[in-house]
């Protein structure tokens, strides 16, 4: 046995799947770098980091049905583009980390009394009609929902948060971790969330400048790009991600989103790298679609099985790719109960080759861009990895901060897949 060869060749193995978490890296690293302003409204960072989809798209040859790869529609989305600053009796508390607002906060600016409410009055006759009979229209509820435990006073306060009090806004204590969202709409009143260990009972005062702006068809996109299949052209594989993320909370807490979804949009461009390459070319044309809107709703991929460019039917199998950044406890396939012999197969190369711990199966559920195409009758999976990081719609949720740990893996179970699938 030639050991000499050998060895080559099992280096230039390991050296080629290490490209692949090399070239993820890099990509997660441009889309969540502070010039993409977290892939959301503000600062035109979804049509930052469509254009750069689109160049890559372009880069390895795909091609398009529009000349620039792109697909437009309008959303409605709430920004906070401006100022997000917050002071506690003087104390001046930072976005992102010490507060967030609520996605359909509405501007707000002044500064307010605090009137704290106690879970304990619920249920008390005499003490409601009291506390009922103040003022909030110059001040700020304040619910401190940290030592609730009973079901009847969360419900009660929950039930609060639409503001029957008509108090200017409310302010919502909690010491579990911030997760962020975005909205199409804004809210009547402003509701701000609170770190518990920054706000107490002595605290008396509130001073905000909450600039937000309802953008109102606003213009953004969908990415798409084909590679024809060498055998049945006319029947379509689909690999999408969401490219899209929830922006930024004032001028300095930005939500960069490598995880959700910069992993997941990594991984649909190397796979176009993969397949654009002669020696890969596949038997069914694959159609890339980076998704956008997500994050308000589903947007992009709602609005393309409204306006496909060929016959939703053509499309065998949609693989939907989001949080693709861990791994060290294996994937989740949803939609694994539905299509059975998709699962089965992903299953037993797993089982052959060991790539990951484990693939969970999940049924239906309408938590990405999968779940539109299902509905409309397309044979769909979407594919996350789980353990790793726990940051997830927050600042933290950085490119440093990812591990990509079972990222060449994954990206290798896709592609053994797509070389057995029938």
């Amino acid at each position: 046995m030639n050991y000499r060869l050998l060895i080559l060749s099992i280096l230039f193995y390991f050296n080629l799947q290490s490209q692949n978490k090399i070239f993820a890296k890099e990509i997660v690293k441009i889309l969540t770098s502070e010039n993409y302003a977290g892939r959301g409204y503000v600062k035109n960072g979804h049509n930052k980091a469509a254009d750069y989809i689109s160049e890559k798209f372009k880069e390895f040859g795909l091609n398009g049905f529009d000349s620039d790869y792109k697909q437009k529609f309008k959303i409605h989305v709430n920004t906070f583009g401006g100022n997000a600053k917050v002071t506690i009796d003087g104390r001046l508390i930072n976005a992102g980390i010490d507060f967030i607002v609520n996605p359909s906060c509405p501007a707000v600016s002044g500064k307010f009394d605090l009137i704290w409410f106690d879970p304990k009055s619920i249920g008390n006759r005499k003490k409601m009609t009291k506390f009922n009979s103040r003022d909030f229209k110059n001040s700020f509820l304040v619910i401190d929902k940290t030592e609730i435990t009973d079901s009847i006073q969360l419900a009660f306060v929950n039930g609060m948060m639409s503001n029957q009090f008509n108090a200017k806004g409310i302010v919502v204590v909690q010491n579990k971790k911030f997760t962020w969202g975005i909205s199409q709409y804004q809210n009547s009143h402003p509701i701000i969330y609170i770190k518990q260990n920054l706000i107490s009972h002595t605290d008396k005062t509130i001073e905000l400048d909450i600039n937000a702006t309802l953008k109102k068809d606003e213009i953004t996109q969908n990415v798409l790009g084909y590679i024809r299949g060498t055998e049945t052209p006319d029947s379509f594989i689909v690999f999408s991600a969401h490219y899209d993320h929830i922006g930024m909370l004032g001028t300095n807490a930005i939500f960069p989103g490598a995880n959700d979804n910069a992993s997941g949009t990594s991984m649909i461009i190397d796979l176009a790298r993969h397949y654009s390459l002669p020696e890969n070319k596949p038997k069914f044309s694959i159609l890339f679609i980076a998704f956008g809107a997500e994050e308000v709703g589903l947007l992009g991929s709602k609005f393309y099985v409204k306006n496909p460019y060929f016959p939703l039917k053509k499309i065998i199998l949609q693989i939907n790719t989001d949080i693709m950044g861990t791994g060290d406890d294996g994937i989740t396939m949803v939609n694994a109960v539905k299509n059975h012999n998709v699962y089965e197969t992903f299953q037993k190369i797993n089982n052959k080759k060991n790539y990951v711990k484990k693939i969970k199966r999940r049924g239906k559920a309408a938590n990405s861009d999968h779940h539109p195409f299902d509905e409309k009758g397309v044979k769909a999976i979407f594919l996350y990895t789980m353990g790793g990081s726990k940051a997830y719609h927050d600042v933290h949720d950085t490119g440093e901060n990812l591990t990509l740990s079972k990222y060449n893996e994954v990206f290798q179970l896709i592609t053994d897949f797509i070389t057995e699938y029938r």
